[in-house]
């Protein structure tokens, strides 16, 4: 077994990418960098069964997320709690109570 050498200094954009990815899909998503793999994971936690997303860049697994919510929404509607108050685009894997509603972008 061969043991790879690196300091967290050396992949910081890497992790500090993950958390923003992470911050912007946090209530559906777990997004972490895995510095072993040097590769971005994100882990679905909604009711779905989705195998574990990988890409090599923030902006790769962020299109695959948003492609994902998409595929989703449309084969598994009730995956996710959405928020009932017209307008709001609160989404979570449970219902939550929240306030005030996300305005839509």
């Amino acid at each position: 077994m061969s043991a790879v050498a690196w300091d967290v200094s050396d992949d910081r954009a890497q992790y500090s990418a993950a958390q923003q990815l992470h911050a912007r899909h946090q209530r559906l998503w777990w997004v972490m960098w895995a510095p072993g793999a040097r590769r971005f994971f994100a882990f679905y936690q909604g009711d779905a069964e989705i195998e574990p997303l990988r890409d090599t860049t923030p902006d790769g697994l962020d299109a695959q997320i948003r492609h994902t919510q998409v595929t989703i929404a449309r084969t598994h509607p009730s995956a996710h709690w959405r928020c009932p108050v017209l307008g709001c685009t609160w989404v979570s894997v449970n219902p939550a109570v929240h306030t005030p509603c996300p305005v839509p972008r």
